[in-house]
């Protein structure tokens, strides 16, 4: 039976979409209580000071700048904007570029008409960071800046004090700036507001734990992907899971159905201990599709699976910490104490 026709089969016996969003409340109802941690972020908005900037005294205005943002205004001009096939490239010259071309004004403008007013994005991200100091205390609450680079970043870190926001890679699936030879349907659908703390949580959880897996085979992978994606949903518990996934609601239905024979198929086609990422990079990196594993699977279903199985080692130990899991790096040895059963849905 194929991947489609399971699928098909478990697509009658569901409920409404009602039930599937209570379904996702009560995830953040077996959340912790964070109620009473003191968060307080204020997201500053980097592209309005530099819009505001006077050209004719650039200079001037760029070491106001650098008073402001000490850390994003430099990693803005020397690195995000910054033309690398042009080393002569000064800073001075890559601001002015950016701000007098016609084209990146018509999108700041674009960005304000959208996230004119950013209090409810900025209340999502408080409550992230509440949860971000329930499970890491140690840490501080970094700095919050949104930024537009001409869709060159969506969202990152710069060590533990600074996130930043590109606002202009969160304009809605059909902005006609995206160019679909760029940027394919598949990864469009994540260009809206809703995905914005999903991708900050990811680049957060990624900046605390290291952006490499210990190994490159494909469980390697795997359970770090999977890793990543359980932090980010303790980040931002009651978030469906389709969205964490970047996955439509009728891609994440199939892949539930379909958990077993994906996990089958895996193991069959002897993916799992392979470090030939040409074989089975489509399973662990945004793709319209996994065909090695079935014609309608989508991308990053190796993720997915990887989830499961650190949601198995959990459960299987309930007192470890995120520390201690992210510290477990033998992949062969997590997924033996995961001892990961999947159960096909009936």
């Amino acid at each position: 039976m194929t991947f489609q026709i399971r699928f098909l089969k478990y697509f009658t016996l569901l409920l409404t979409l009602v039930a599937w969003q209570s379904c996702g409340d009560s995830k953040s109802e077996n959340a912790p209580d964070v109620s009473q941690i003191a968060v307080n972020v204020k997201i500053d908005r980097f592209e309005q000071d530099l819009f505001g900037l006077d050209t004719l005294r650039l200079a001037e205005e760029m070491q106001r700048m650098r008073g402001k943002y000490p850390e994003l205004f430099p990693l803005f001009t020397d690195n995000i904007i910054h033309d690398q096939t042009n080393p002569k490239e000064t800073p001075e010259m890559a601001l002015s570029g950016f701000l007098r071309s016609p084209r990146i004004r018509q999108l700041y403008d674009t960005v304000q008409q959208v996230y004119g007013n950013i209090a409810p994005i900025e209340k999502e991200i408080n409550q992230l960071f509440r949860y971000y100091k329930y499970y890491f205390p140690e840490k501080e609450t970094p700095k919050v800046a949104t930024i537009i680079s001409e869709f060159g970043v969506d969202a990152f870190t710069y060590g533990d004090q600074l996130c930043g926001i590109g606002l202009d890679l969160f304009l809605g699936e059909n902005y006609p700036g995206y160019s679909p030879d760029i940027f394919p349907a598949y990864v469009r659908r994540r260009f809206n507001e809703r995905y914005i703390p999903i991708r900050l949580a990811k680049t957060i959880a990624q900046n605390t734990f290291g952006d490499t897996p210990p190994g490159k085979s494909l469980l390697d992978m795997m359970l770090y992907n999977g890793k990543m994606l359980y932090i980010v949903d303790k980040l931002l518990p009651g978030t469906p899971d389709s969205l964490i996934m970047g996955y439509t609601r009728e891609q994440m239905e199939g892949c539930e159905a379909n958990e077993q024979a994906v996990w089958a198929r895996i193991l069959d086609q002897k993916l799992l201990y392979s470090t030939d990422f040409g074989e089975f990079r489509k399973l662990v990196t945004p793709s319209p599709n996994a065909p090695v594993v079935f014609q309608e699977a989508p991308g990053e279903i190796g993720n997915w699976i990887g989830w499961q199985i650190v949601k198995a080692y959990v459960k299987r130990n309930p007192n470890a910490g995120m520390k201690e899991l992210m510290a477990q790096t033998d992949s062969q040895k997590f997924l033996e104490t995961a001892r990961y059963k999947p159960q096909q849905l009936k």
